[in-house]
């Protein structure tokens, strides 16, 4: 936030890298009332956590102007530029960015740049935006408009290695996917609130999206594990391939080379609109409206190679589907609010929601007209309306028509008290739902129904106590209701992948979670320290999964909608920073997590009379360290991170995996002679435990840039290094009750880059 009020909603950020330091009186923290509740008098709401960047007097009004721009090997490249005219009461910006370099980095940060949490992939932006904000003068009416629009584009390579539970043994699939697409994204946002006689409040809103991909996926199935002798997953793919898909050993079960192009948009327009009304009383009552239209389409070719090992058989498949789907909502609520001098208030309200839902699936098999696979490439269409019928797939093509009305009862008690002695707030909600569904399914020559009712009861509760010396308690418990898709519910089998089928299963039933949290802070002045404590823990009952079916000889998956109960989550963590001198010249910083989940979904083998239950423990267990000494112009921080990853399971086939990752380094800045700045950072990253062998390395990580100012700190020169040893290495790791998957990706190559940037700073006197 900028002098208290909401600056740049898709990137708050930007306020703080724009200021100049010399105009900023201070930054602060603090829980912000609505413009809502200052409207009742009263926390109707509660209050936002913010962080405000408060301006000198002098400087509450201005110009300020920037750009940089730089250059460097590899082809990487930054621009970017911001523009902004600033009064007491409006605000005029304009942005822009442009690069192709996933993020901007600067070395020597305290360990914010993470390998491992790093973008996949390697992509290009484009952004132009603006913010307008204005205000009268007693504040009473507030306009915010914003707009953005972004062009992008990507290159993502994936390797991966996924195994499943089944009965018996474990199953392999080793990929390789290569992905490019580009694409082009924009909205525009306007809100408006009055809250003077009475409150009212507006948001117009316009989002749309179009972009095109082109993928390429290799994979193989194997009936064990393929890995040998320190071989990766690309290594092993590419050996496969080359050999004209022929068997490596008696392993394989398929291989697949599948080549996929596609296009789509999104346009959603949304109108939202409130009022309020103050009674001479004090009670207050608020009446609301919510709309929203959406239109998207999709058009998909996709071409498959599959050999089945087996069966000694091939199969080549080019398909085309066109999906359009258009989707309207709309929703209107009021309540009353009844607010007592003792603090305590009671609301009571009425909702009611619709939704209208219009989808097509017209998927095609080209590979059926005579001759096309030799004679045509993917994405070509036949000349003539008739012969592309002559290729529709009503086995799985579909149509859809989905309404629903929702009539739901609002109770709201609670109790809030902000004074000297602290703050304390009490919520508790009760939600009483009645949601009905009807959809009309069409597939070939089925035409059908299906039909849902439910009452829902959803209650929670919360309890936030804090105190003017930095003590904390916040719990709080509450459930939730999720009610099958109706489409799941519909007895059908999609065979449109040609191996992974998905069948509906209509004794579906609703799910319900139990969700509890604790937590609890504190500050010790006398050691400037503070530290804080949390807890939470999920219970999920008849939890929808997808039941697995795998078909040895052939490799296909079918996937089935299934109700099942075991699963559940818990976590504890912790974490503290503290001064270890007077002078806070060193300072030190523990977070540290603990988290458990049990896992539990249905596996079997084709043929087997019915599902078997699997079961997977994983304990998750996270500690990160870092001591930071600064003085003057000198900072420095050691750096130490470790995760472990345990997963246990009872099932006879399941080798316990103990997975670990962790790394540890430092880093630094210093002003040197002649005021050129320098900072670096230095870490080794370790992994160990995971299936691939190859990926059981150690990689380091080393950036470093120099940077000198000039003309009064208006000019800045900076040269960056990104990933000087060519090591950098980005993976995910993933285990649940039906396997576990390893992927890998590929990330932007080490450069060296140059920028230069400007800065123009006007205060009117």
């Amino acid at each position: 936030m900028l002098q208290g009020e909401k600056l740049f909603k898709k990137d708050r950020q930007l306020v703080l890298k724009n200021f100049p330091a010399y105009t900023v009186k201070n930054v602060s923290f603090y829980d912000k009332t609505t413009d809502h509740s200052k409207y009742l008098g009263y926390n109707n709401e509660r209050k936002e956590f913010v962080m405000d960047v408060k301006l000198k007097k002098e400087y509450s009004k201005g110009y300020i102007a920037n750009a940089e721009g730089g250059c460097g090997t590899h082809n990487r490249y930054t621009g970017r530029m911001f523009g902004l005219r600033y009064t007491p009461h409006s605000r005029l910006s304009l942005f822009g960015n442009l690069n192709n370099m996933n993020q901007y980095y600067y070395p020597g940060s305290d360990g914010e740049q993470d390998p491992r949490t790093e973008n996949n992939g390697v992509f290009s932006r484009r952004v132009l935006g603006m913010d307008v904000f204005s205000a009268n003068k007693d504040e009473t009416v507030k306009n915010d408009f914003s707009g953005e629009i972004i062009w992008s584009n990507s290159d993502d390579k994936t390797r991966t290695v996924a195994s499943t539970f089944l009965p018996t043994k474990e199953n392999y699939v080793a990929s390789y996917d290569n992905s490019n697409g580009h694409g082009i994204y924009s909205f525009i946002n306007n809100e408006l609130t009055i809250s003077k006689p009475f409150y009212i409040s507006s948001s117009t809103g316009w989002e749309y999206s179009n972009g095109s991909s082109k993928f390429t996926q290799r994979s193989v199935t194997f009936n064990k594990s393929p890995f040998h002798d320190n071989e990766g997953a690309e290594s092993l793919i590419d050996r496969i391939f080359k050999a004209e898909l022929q068997p490596i050993d008696t392993t394989m079960v398929n291989s697949m080379l599948k080549d996929k192009h596609g296009h789509g948009y999104y346009s959603s327009l949304w109108q939202v609109l409130g009022t309020s009304k103050k009674l001479p009383w004090g009670d207050s009552f608020d009446v609301n409206m919510d709309a929203t239209y959406t239109k998207e389409k999709s058009t998909v070719f996709n071409d498959y190679q599959i050999r089945y090992m087996d069966q000694n058989h091939d199969d080549l498949q080019n398909q085309y589907s066109k999906e359009p789907t258009t989707h309207f909502r709309y929703k209107a609520w009021g309540s009353y609010n009844i607010h007592l001098l003792n603090k305590w208030n009671f609301a009571m309200g009425y909702e009611y929601e619709q939704r209208y839902r219009h989808e097509i699936h017209d998927k095609y098999r080209l590979d059926w007209l005579d001759g096309w696979s030799k004679s045509h490439h993917i994405g070509d269409l036949p000349s003539t309306r008739d012969s592309l019928l002559a290729a529709l797939d009503y086995g799985n093509s579909n149509y859809t028509w989905y309404h629903s009305r929702e009539h739901s009862g609002l109770f709201h008690v609670f109790y809030d008290k902000d004074d000297k002695e602290g703050k304390m707030r009490f919520d508790l909600n009760i939600n009483i739902i009645n949601k009905y569904e009807k959809l009309r399914y069409q597939k070939a020559s089925l035409d059908t129904m299906a039909f849902n009712r439910n009452w829902l009861f959803t209650p929670s509760v919360s309890f936030n106590y804090s105190t003017p010396k930095g003590m904390g308690l916040d719990m709080s418990y509450g459930t939730e209701i999720n009610t099958p898709e109706l489409i799941k519910k519909i007895n059908v089998t999609d065979t449109t992948d040609p191996l992974a089928r998905y069948r509906g299963n209509n004794d579906l039933k609703n799910s319900l979670s139990h969700v509890f949290h604790l937590g609890f802070r504190n500050r010790i002045a006398s050691m400037q320290a503070q530290y804080n404590v949390a807890a939470d823990f999920r219970i999920d009952r008849n939890l929808i999964g997808n039941a697995v079916t795998y078909n040895q000889s052939n490799g296909v998956y079918t996937y089935q909608p299934r109700n099942i109960n075991g699963n559940w989550t818990g976590s504890v963590s912790n974490g503290f920073s503290m001064a270890l001198d007077k002078d806070r010249l060193w300072n030190l910083e523990n977070n540290a997590s603990f988290n458990f989940n049990r896992n539990v979904d249905f596996v079997t083998l084709a043929g087997s009379a019915d599902y078997q239950i699997s079961k997977v423990n994983n304990i998750y267990v996270t500690d990160g360290l870092k001591l930071t000494m600064q003085k003057n112009k000198f900072r420095a921080a050691l750096l130490g991170n470790m995760e472990w990853h345990n997963s246990v399971s009872l099932s006879n086939n399941f080798s316990t995996m103990n997975v670990f990752d962790f790394n540890y380094g430092m880093t630094a800045t210093y002003v040197l002679p002649l005021n050129i700045g320098i900072s670096t950072d230095l870490k080794m990253y370790s992994r160990r435990g995971y299936s691939e062998s190859a990926a059981n390395n150690n990689y380091l990580i080393w950036n470093m840039s120099l940077s000198r100012s000039f003309i009064k700190n208006k000019l800045d020169v900076r040269v960056i290094g990104y990933d000087l040893l060519q090591k950098i290495s980005t993976h995910s790791f993933v285990v649940n009750g039906q396997g576990r998957t390893e992927a890998f990706y590929n990330n932007i190559p080490s450069y060296v880059m140059l920028t230069v940037g400007y800065k123009i700073s006007i205060n009117p006197k």
